[in-house]
């Protein structure tokens, strides 16, 4: 059962709101993740633990490899690589700037909304 802890009702709906986020912004425009070959050593914990929810890392001789097609930019994989091999480029930044922003103002709303249900 469901707790009415507002922590837990804060989880849980930024979890959804985080996937159907996802879906709305296909792909971050702007946002490249790159791996760093002198980083990466390899342990394929990216690919066992799912550290991309899009498939987008896989390991090719024994280095981790982002498709580009496949990546969405949600940068989930720069904050859990405990070696940091995973890092962001940015082109355009006004293009990233836009996105982030629009992103924000979601996440305001959905809190606003909920501060109005705890």
């Amino acid at each position: 059962m469901p707790s009415n802890d507002p922590f837990d009702i804060l989880a849980r709906s930024i979890y959804r709101d985080t996937k159907e986020l996802a879906v709305r912004y296909a792909r971050v425009p702007g946002i490249h993740i790159m791996v760093v070959q002198d980083r990466c050593i390899g342990c394929g914990k990216c690919v066992r633990e799912g550290f991309c929810r899009f498939g987008s890392i896989s390991i090719v001789e024994k280095k981790a490899v982002v498709n580009a097609r496949r990546c969405r930019g949600c940068m989930r994989c720069t904050h859990l690589c405990p070696k940091g091999a995973f890092i962001i480029e940015l082109r355009p930044p006004q293009a990233v700037n836009d996105t982030l922003r629009a992103i924000d103002n979601q996440i305001d709303r959905r809190l606003r909304e909920l501060d109005g249900k705890v």
